[in-house]
Order: structure tokens, then C-alpha cells, then sequence
């Protein structure tokens, strides 16, 4: 039996052919994925001998957000206040830069929760229309879903796919995921035609790409790991 530190999850796999670890941002933890047949030696000596990058990685990780009633969350990028209001009964109620939420404390953040995905369910859609109108692209079906290993995703059907999260970002890297997974209907890569379609219809263009791109680097892990 291995006796590793409970942050790490053991992943065999039949497609590995050797020992290798990452973080994964969305969970916090780190995942070592390696053959079958590796020996429980091997995988001890593998952690021990990449103690200081666990422990770097780690320490890199950002504080996940408290939903809870005087924590914070994101909403289309604004920082927002979450305060409890126990004696109120409309639930979740939008005052920017506060978010009330009413009924008993045990319950705020799962309420805060739902109120996030049901504001990306209505938003998201009218969002991705208004961006396919401006490219002038069809797609087949849009799927709001709970993913935290992408923001968004276009199958060759015209099928996309945008994580709920995206609501917590500001409306530019909304908008530039969007436009990205649009651009995927005329250009399934990523060649330097593909980035040229996506500068041309992104209403930022090349600048604000970058800048969308650099706060997904910057503060986007932070989001993956709203549950």
C-alpha cells in the first residue's frame, strides 16, 4: 500500500508509459497518473523525489471562493459581496455590488450556487446569439454545462458548449470565449487563420484577446473551483 500525502490521487492508466503529476486547478489536488504495472516503490520514490514541486505547486494554488454569507463571488467580474439576509423570502436578489440571499445560513451557499448557474443559464444563450449574428455562423445546439477542465468547446456539427462559470468573468472574456468557440464553425484548429477570423469578429480584437486570455491565466483557477 502507498502511503502517499492525501493531496495526490493515484490514476493507473494503460495508455501511460511512465510516471507523471499535475495539478489539477479545478479540485486542488494533485493527480499522478502512471502505468498498471508500476511498482508501489517506484510511485513512493517518484513523490519523495518531486517533494519540492508538490509543495510549490501547491502553494500556488489560489483560496477557493467563500459563498458562504460574508464571503465573495464574482458576478460578470465585479467583485460582489454575498450578505445573508435570513428574515428575507425571495431567495437570491442581484443588488450590485451585493448579493442577498435570503432563508437559513446552513443554505446560503448552496443558494448562491444555484443562483449562479440559473443567471448562466439565461445569459450565456443570449450572449452566444448576439455573437454568432455579428460572424453571421449557424451553430446546431448550445449546452450550458458544469465542466471545470474548459470554458467552452465546438464539436464538427456546430455543437458548443460553454461552462457556467463563465457568468463570474467580465463581459471581455465572455465575449472572447464566445466568439472563440464561434470561430471553430469556420475553422476547426487553431491556425494562424483561425486567430486572424477570431481578431476580426471580436469586438477587442488582437489587444483584447491577449487581455482576456492573460485574466483566464491570472484568476480563472480560482473560478474552476467553485463547486
Amino acid at each position: 500500500m502507498i502511503s502517499q500525502p492525501h493531496h495526490i490521487t493515484l490514476k493507473p492508466s494503460a495508455r501511460a508509459r511512465r510516471i507523471t503529476l499535475r495539478l489539477d486547478f479545478s479540485s486542488g489536488t494533485l493527480v499522478l497518473t502512471h502505468p498498471p504495472s508500476t511498482k508501489c516503490s517506484s510511485i513512493e520514490a517518484f513523490i519523495k523525489r518531486h517533494d519540492p514541486w508538490i509543495r510549490k505547486a501547491l502553494a500556488s494554488l489560489p483560496p477557493p471562493l467563500d459563498l458562504t454569507g460574508g464571503g465573495m463571488v464574482l458576478i460578470n467580474g465585479i467583485e460582489t459581496s454575498i450578505i445573508h439576509t435570513p428574515h428575507a423570502q425571495n431567495g437570491c436578489v442581484l443588488e450590485t455590488p451585493v448579493l442577498k440571499v435570503s432563508g437559513a445560513a446552513e443554505h446560503t451557499e448552496r443558494r448562491v450556487q444555484r443562483f449562479l448557474r440559473e443567471l448562466a443559464a439565461r445569459e450565456l444563450p443570449k450572449l452566444l446569439e448576439r455573437e454568432a449574428q455579428n460572424m453571421r455562423v449557424t451553430y446546431t445546439k448550445l449546452d450550458v454545462r458544469n465542466v471545470r477542465s474548459r470554458w467552452g468547446s465546438c464539436t464538427r456539427n456546430g455543437r458548443i458548449m460553454l461552462s457556467w462559470r463563465l457568468v463570474m468573468c467580465p463581459p471581455l472574456v465572455q465575449s472572447y470565449v464566445a466568439v472563440h468557440e464561434l470561430a471553430h464553425l469556420t475553422y476547426f484548429d487553431h491556425s494562424p487563420a483561425f486567430w486572424s477570423h477570431v481578431d476580426k469578429f471580436f469586438s477587442k480584437g488582437r489587444s483584447g484577446r491577449v487581455a482576456a486570455e492573460l485574466w483566464l491565466r491570472q484568476k480563472g483557477a480560482v473560478l474552476l473551483r467553485v463547486p
